[in-house]
């Protein structure tokens, strides 16, 4: 009986030792929290010079669902040649779309540092005035992008993470990783501009650990 006990008890622990090995639960909700990333995408300038992503539903969302409140985040044409001064990323809100409900805020620190999002009360709607705006479109740093000039290249600030809450309450943190053609590290002049490359995890709550 009491051999039978013991064989009991190791069982039940070595399924929890199994649990625990398989699964990175985060605290605050049971939320696991993994990176998903994107290769190379390319607005389509034949139907629309902007390509919509979703990531509620993990994907693409198609032009003609542009003024509904399917997408979160819009990523513009890129010219190249030298023709791409600014990059007029918006999310899915304000005066943007007035059926759009996505929420957002640059933090100061890198994708992989950034463990938590900020509170709701300082994730603001996004704005066509410059000033209001979510994203910078000025690619000097202040916003997303940094523009190298001996390569004359356009490059992800590492330092600067997207947070945002999309229309059903997930939050998520966001960084385009390159927008050049294979991912070139580093980018030269001659590399093709406008594929964009990008990461993002999400979660229920507001833990944003990766791992």
């Amino acid at each position: 009986m009491m051999k039978s006990f013991f064989f009991s008890a190791i069982i039940a622990l070595s399924l929890v030792s199994c649990t625990d090995d398989d699964n990175v639960v985060t605290p605050g909700g049971g939320d696991t929290v993994t990176t998903k990333t994107i290769l190379g995408k390319v607005p389509d300038t034949l139907i629309s010079k902007f390509v919509y992503y979703s990531f509620e539903a993990d994907s693409f969302i198609p032009a003609s669902q542009a003024e509904t409140d399917a997408w979160d985040i819009r990523l513009p044409y890129l010219f190249g040649g030298g023709k791409t001064r600014s990059i007029d990323i918006v999310l899915n809100s304000g005066t943007i779309n007035v059926l759009g409900k996505t929420k957002g805020k640059i933090i100061d620190t890198t994708f992989d540092l950034l463990q938590s999002a900020p509170s709701d009360d300082q994730l603001i709607v996004d704005d066509t005035a410059n000033s209001k705006r979510i994203i910078p479109i000025a690619i000097d740093g202040t916003g997303m992008f940094t523009y190298e000039p001996t390569s004359r290249t356009i490059n992800p600030a590492p330092q600067k993470t997207l947070v945002l809450k999309t229309k059903s309450g997930k939050y998520v943190k966001f960084q385009v990783t390159s927008l050049y053609k294979g991912q070139p590290a580093p980018p030269t002049m001659m590399s093709e501009l406008g594929h964009y490359s990008f990461r993002y995890a999400k979660s229920n709550n507001r833990n944003l650990k990766t791992n």
